[in-house]
């Protein structure tokens, strides 16, 4: 596997901050798949033609674009005509579907050289779509870039920090995306579900956590841990999936909007 910088993370944040401001660009947000598969509710803050999406965060964030380090376990073409690439992302807390076809050259030139499993850093923008009554997440890639593992283990202490300060404040939180997550995501909003998440990355990090919100608390252990947890020998994940082939046709046919 090729090598990166460790510091790679930072400086792709430092980078796309820079062209945030050149361009006004949104800021790429940093959090776990537990979350983000979890943010179905997406929408415009204005009516103007060209406004940008955003997905919201049941932590109470949005996010226009996703900053995501993890292992891609597969990807398969699942286009008709046009190859249109649908990759799994893995990381300590789930997966991640990621496509890219004729509209992401980029990416879909890494993805198609890929052998997995490898390790990716992506920026990429949401879109929820619906099947069966289900609304589902999918990312469409900016720009993908093979790492190290040094660098995925980084993002995912950085993710930790980003998504406990989002759990901290929320309780006391009376921001409008704070609120807005209360009444989109209403009874099946349990923030629970996304400490247990950071406690599982931390242990994949090799950092053993009760499962508790006062981080005072904790104890570590230096010894890191298997890198895959989330992968058995095989290479395939351990969580349960959705009907994929009957989502990539749903994606496939999404009108993906900026």
């Amino acid at each position: 596997m090729s090598k990166s910088n460790p510091e790679a993370t930072s400086n792709s944040t430092d980078t796309e901050n820079s062209n945030a401001g050149r361009q006004g660009r949104q800021v790429a947000k940093r959090a776990f798949a537990a979350e983000i598969n979890d943010a179905t509710h997406v929408f415009k803050q204005s009516d103007e033609e060209r406004a940008p999406n955003f997905a919201l965060l049941p932590s109470g964030e949005v996010a226009n674009r996703y900053f995501l380090v993890g292992t891609i376990t597969e990807v398969n073409d699942v286009g008709n005509e046009d190859e249109y690439l649908q990759a799994r992302v893995v990381d300590p807390t789930g997966t991640m579907l990621v496509y890219a076809g004729q509209y992401q050259p980029q990416a879909a030139a890494l993805l198609s050289s890929l052998e997995p499993p490898a390790y990716v850093a992506v920026t990429a923008k949401p879109s929820a779509f619906e099947s069966d009554g289900e609304t589902y997440v999918s990312l469409r890639p900016e720009t993908t870039t093979r790492v190290d593992n040094e660098t995925r283990d980084q993002w995912v202490s950085e993710t930790i920090e980003c998504t406990e300060a989002r759990l901290d404040a929320f309780p006391d939180s009376d921001s409008e995306f704070a609120a807005m997550s209360r009444e989109q995501y209403g009874d099946s909003l349990d923030l629970d579900n996304y400490r247990e998440a950071v406690n599982d990355a931390r242990e994949d990090l090799g950092i053993d956590m009760d499962h508790r919100s006062d981080r005072s608390n904790s104890e570590t252990t230096t010894e890191n841990q298997n890198d895959d947890v989330s992968i058995d020998e095989d290479g395939v994940t351990k969580e349960a999936t959705v009907e994929e082939a009957e989502i990539a046709a749903a994606v496939a046919n999404a009108r993906f909007e900026e």
